[in-house]
C-alpha cells in the first residue's frame, strides 16, 4: 500500500466509515426540493419586491435540511456530494431562482466554515448549523486593540445576508497578511446596495463593519483554509468534502441553478404551445414543424448542459471520495466545461424566449424571471468564459503560468 493510499484508509477509518458522501439521502433531498416548488413560485414576486427571501421559505428549507447539505457529519451536516447539491439547486430554481442562489451560497459558506480552526467552529456551531454569508468583494483592515482587533471595512454581494447569523469576510492584519474574520451579523450593518435586474431576491447587499471588535480567536489565516485539504482539520477526522477545491465546488452548485432556470423556462414555453402563431395559418404553435425543431434543439442543449454538469460533479466527488485533491489539469477541464455549459444554456434560453413571444416579457410572466435571473447568475465572475477558455488554451499549448491562480481555477 502506498503512503497516499494509507492516508486515505486512515482518514476513512478515523471517520468511523463516514469518509464519503451520504448518497442514500440524495434522492429524498431532490424530492423535498421538488415538493416546495409551488411554495417558492408563489413567493418569487415577494422575494423580488423585498429583495430577500421570505421567512416562511427560509424556515421551510431549514426544516427540510436543504441548508445543511454541504456540511460534513462531524458538524451535524448531511454530507452531500456536489452532484446531489447541483440536482437540488436545479429543482429549487424552477420555483424561484433567487432562492436557489441563496441555497448554494449558504451551503458554500457552511462547507467553508467546516474548514475553520476548531475554536471558531465551536463558536459558530454551538447551537447547531446556522446560516452564514461570506461576501468576498472588499477588504477590511484590522487594528490591534488589547487581545483583539478593531475591524473596519465593506464587502459587497453578501448573498443571504438578511437571514444569516454569521458572516465571514476577508481582512488584512496589521502586518498586511490576508485573513478571514468571523463575526455575528449583530456586529455589522447591512447597506442596501443590491439594485439589479435579476436575482433580486437574494439580498446580496453590502456588509459594513465600523470599528467592530473582533477577538483574535475569531480570525483564521487564509493560507490554512483556502487549500485542500485544509491544514486546520486534523488528518484523523478529515472526510471527502475536505478534499474539494474551492472554485470547482462553487461552480458546480451554481451551474445547477442555471440549469434549473433553463428547465423551468422550457416547461413554461412548452405549456403554451397550444396557442396560435399570430399572422400565420397555424392555429397552434405545436402544429408548426419549425416550432418542433426549435423546441427540440433547445431541449437537447439543456439536457446536454445538465449532463455536463453532472459529469463534472461526478469527477469532483470521485476525487474527493478517494481522498485526492483534483489536479490543476482536472480543474482546468472543469472550468472550460462550465463556460460551455453557460453557452449552451444561453442559446437555449434565448431561443425559448423567441418561441414564447413578447408576452413572455410581461412583468407577471414566469418566463421573464427565468430569463433575467439566468442573465445575472450566468455573469458571475466564476463563469467568465474568456478567462476560462484562455486558461484551457494555455494549458493545451503548454504556456505557463496560467491566467488563474491554481486555487481559483
Amino acid at each position: 500500500m502506498s503512503i497516499d493510499q494509507d492516508i486515505r484508509v486512515t482518514a476513512a477509518n478515523a471517520a468511523g466509515g463516514d469518509f464519503g458522501f451520504r448518497e442514500e439521502l440524495a434522492d429524498d433531498l431532490v424530492a423535498k426540493a421538488t415538493s416546495v416548488r409551488s411554495l417558492l413560485a408563489g413567493k418569487a414576486d415577494e422575494h423580488e419586491q423585498t429583495s430577500e427571501l421570505s421567512q416562511e421559505v427560509v424556515d421551510k428549507l431549514t426544516e427540510l435540511g436543504i441548508f445543511s447539505m454541504a456540511g460534513p457529519q462531524r458538524i451535524g451536516g448531511l454530507a452531500q456530494s456536489s452532484q446531489s447539491m447541483a440536482r437540488v439547486a436545479a429543482e429549487i430554481a424552477k420555483g424561484c431562482p433567487s432562492t436557489a442562489w441563496v441555497y448554494t451560497i449558504y451551503n458554500s459558506c457552511l462547507w467553508f466554515a467546516s474548514k475553520l480552526p476548531a475554536g471558531i467552529q465551536a463558536q459558530i456551531f454551538a447551537d447547531g448549523i446556522p446560516l452564514i454569508c461570506s461576501p468576498q468583494n472588499g477588504i477590511g483592515h484590522l487594528v490591534a486593540d488589547g487581545d483583539g482587533f478593531r475591524l473596519t471595512g465593506r464587502w459587497s454581494y453578501a448573498t443571504g445576508s438578511h437571514h444569516a447569523a454569521w458572516t465571514m469576510v476577508p481582512v488584512l492584519s496589521p502586518e498586511m497578511a490576508p485573513m478571514l474574520a468571523v463575526m455575528p451579523m449583530s456586529d455589522v450593518q447591512i447597506e442596501n446596495t443590491w439594485h439589479v435586474a435579476g436575482m433580486k431576491g437574494t439580498g446580496s447587499d453590502t456588509v459594513v463593519a465600523d470599528n467592530v471588535l473582533v477577538p483574535s480567536t475569531m480570525l483564521a489565516a487564509f493560507s490554512d483554509i483556502a487549500v485542500a485539504p485544509p491544514a486546520t482539520v486534523a488528518e484523523s477526522i478529515r472526510v471527502a468534502s475536505d478534499y474539494w477545491v474551492n472554485y470547482p465546488i462553487l461552480r458546480a452548485k451554481a451551474l445547477g441553478v442555471l440549469v434549473g432556470c433553463a428547465e423551468g423556462l422550457l416547461e413554461v414555453v412548452a405549456a403554451k404551445s397550444g396557442g396560435p402563431i399570430i399572422y400565420s395559418t397555424y392555429a397552434h404553435k405545436s402544429d408548426a414543424p419549425a416550432y418542433h425543431a426549435a423546441i427540440g434543439e433547445a431541449a437537447t442543449q439543456i439536457l446536454a448542459a445538465r449532463r455536463m454538469v453532472e459529469n463534472s460533479c461526478a469527477r469532483i466527488d470521485d476525487a474527493a471520495s478517494e481522498g485526492r485533491v483534483q489536479s490543476v489539469a482536472e480543474r482546468t477541464d472543469a472550468r472550460g466545461e462550465g463556460a460551455l455549459v453557460i453557452s449552451l444554456l444561453h442559446s437555449a434560453i434565448e431561443r425559448l424566449m423567441d418561441l414564447g413571444g413578447s408576452s413572455g416579457f410581461t412583468t407577471t410572466a414566469a418566463a421573464q424571471r427565468y430569463w433575467r435571473d439566468f442573465a445575472i447568475g450566468a455573469r458571475h465572475v466564476i463563469f467568465n468564459s474568456q478567462i476560462s477558455y484562455e486558461q484551457v488554451g494555455r494549458h493545451v499549448l503548454g504556456v505557463e503560468p496560467g491566467v488563474v491562480d491554481p486555487e481559483m481555477i
